[in-house]
């Protein structure tokens, strides 16, 4: 795909992302969600030039070469993972979500930030590699929401800009939210779950425990996953969440 031809040409993944833009309508300032249905895209990161002392480190650490490549490979494809294997629209009808970029926000950054937990474990044994694993992670998601955005509104590309920088604050504070709902119990995740997937406004508990089980058994089918099955050559199985109740 061109993601991954992009992903294979680019020098390292520890710079931020270059934040693109969101069009004002298709993200809520408060707690009311659109019905506004969207469309969506997939596109490449901006290419990020190498810096020679990065590279440097980067081999001190054991990520440059094929170590490298092989980890940038792996962050795509466990990106693409979420993006081309998950069922956005059976997501929005189960959650009672509106079809709008936000919500498919939501649900990519509930899947990626499990990827990352799982990604970290390959960190402390390994070098940098957990750490650099999630930078490229990150850095393919946010290339993805901006190519999309542009997209669904580039003749508006100063309010875009101000919405990806909202939506990059937000995932940073739901990054922190979600995993200190993962290390307490059902209630805690269920209430870090309320607060930022369903945005304080989830119709019924049954669609919560519904998640908070969703959640809890792909983290543990994350964390039964080998390095080679995870990394060397990814294998994730979303599971139907319908198969959940």
């Amino acid at each position: 795909t061109i993601m991954l031809r992009t992903a294979l040409r680019r020098s390292a993944c520890f710079r931020a992302p270059v934040l693109g833009t969101l069009p004002a309508r298709t993200v809520s300032h408060t707690s009311k969600r659109s019905q506004e249905s969207e469309a969506h895209i997939v596109a490449a990161p901006a290419v990020v030039k190498k810096d020679g002392i990065l590279g440097k480190i980067q081999k001190k650490l054991g990520l440059s070469g094929d170590s490298q490549t092989k980890l940038r490979f792996s962050s795509y494809i466990l990106y693409e993972s979420v993006v081309d294997r998950l069922d956005y629209i059976a997501f929005f009808k189960t959650f009672n979500l509106p079809n709008t970029f936000n919500s498919w926000f939501l649900v990519t950054e509930l899947h990626v930030w499990m990827i990352l937990v799982r990604a970290m474990a390959e960190g402390a044994e390994k070098g940098e590699n957990g750490r650099f694993l999630r930078n490229c992670l990150v850095e393919a998601m946010w290339g993805d929401v901006k190519m999309r955005a542009k997209k669904l509104d580039p003749s508006n590309p100063t309010g875009t800009r101000k919405h990806i920088e909202m939506f990059s604050q937000q995932f940073q504070a739901a990054l922190i939210n979600y995993d200190e709902g993962l290390m307490g119990d059902d209630m805690v995740l269920a209430g870090a779950l309320w607060r930022r997937f369903f945005e304080k406004e989830c119709p019924n508990y049954e669609m919560l425990e519904l998640l908070v089980k969703y959640v809890r058994e792909h983290i543990k089918m994350l964390d039964s996953l080998s390095f080679q099955n995870f990394i060397q050559k990814p294998q994730i199985v979303w599971k139907d969440f319908m198969l959940q109740k």
